[in-house]
């Protein structure tokens, strides 16, 4: 039986997530025309909606437990390079009848995501993540934000879309881990097991306010899902470059299978996005795919 008070509770917080998300897309519509989409949307949607995972992997580091926040790091990438991926494309396919097109310079998010992807990689091999490997990501993302404030239009700031994004990523940070922590009591409470909660549902509850405010952008404006897309990168650049560097403080080992289903869909997100273009059909192949690597994190 499920209780009643779990329900609500879910979906008063997800109604509130919603409304959230709205800010967040306005705000980043808004500081998109002055500053260029890849700092509204690559840099600072992407850090706002990867600021609750950035806080349990900071929570986890200087707790010493440096496996969970090695998962909370890497997690994300596997759900949003192939299912947020997937489904922005057919939601956009739905609303504007054609593939998303990307604009602007969206080339530097995959460059820096392929270069975290290699250090990544590196890590693997070697077995371990240690202070080495916090200086290379960190130096990683120094570059991105770097190159990203010098290339940034010098349009006016809209006053009114800083507040929307800092009202709308506020309320993310507050509801998302409540928000998880419902959703895992409502599919225990329903006998669904530990390991299917731990592969499938928390990971896709975590990324849900990142997923809903890049359905609201591809579904606001025929260029949103170009925007979407970036911010996708932008959020995900973040965890594979700070957020592993933080879990490099702790020393932490880079075994099992999940480390490289992460890596394979870094790579994958790339070669999908690099020649501009995203239709449904790669959209869906995305979806399958991601149900396919969760079989094999099962079965291994």
């Amino acid at each position: 039986m499920i209780p009643s008070s779990l329900v609500i509770e879910a979906a008063l917080i997800l109604v509130l997530m919603g409304l959230s998300t709205e800010a967040l897309t306005r705000g980043v519509e808004s500081l998109e025309q002055a500053l260029g989409q890849g700092m509204a949307a690559g840099v600072i949607l992407g850090n706002v909606t990867a600021l609750p995972e950035t806080l349990i992997v900071l929570t986890s580091v200087l707790e010493h437990k440096g496996e969970i926040a090695l998962g909370s790091a890497i997690a994300g990438n596997v759900v949003i390079f192939t299912l947020g991926l997937g489904l922005i494309s057919v939601i956009y396919f739905l609303k504007w009848k054609g593939p998303i097109l990307m604009k602007g310079d969206y080339s530097q998010e995959l460059k820096v995501m392929g270069a975290a992807s290699l250090v990544l990689a590196l890590g693997i091999i070697v077995g371990e993540l240690n202070i080495i490997f916090t200086f290379l990501f960190f130096s990683i993302y120094i570059y991105y934000l770097v190159f990203r404030f010098r290339r940034s239009s010098r349009g006016k700031t809209n006053v009114k879309g800083v507040i929307q994004i800092i009202v709308g990523g506020s309320i993310i940070v507050v509801l998302s881990p409540i928000f998880v922590e419902s959703i895992v009591e409502l599919s225990r409470s329903t006998g669904l097991s530990e390991t299917l909660i731990a592969l499938i549902l928390t990971p896709v509850v975590a990324e849900l306010g990142e997923g809903i405010s890049s359905v609201r952008l591809a579904t606001r404006y025929p260029g949103g899902g170009s925007a979407a897309v970036v911010s996708y990168f932008g959020s995900k650049i973040q965890n594979a470059t700070i957020l592993l560097g933080l879990v490099g403080l702790d020393s932490t080992t880079t075994k099992g299978p999940f480390l490289i289903l992460a890596l394979v869909s870094n790579v994958i997100g790339i070669l999908v996005v690099k020649d501009g273009k995203l239709s449904y059909l790669e959209g869906i192949a995305l979806c399958v795919l991601y149900f396919v690597l969760i079989w094999i994190a099962y079965v291994l």
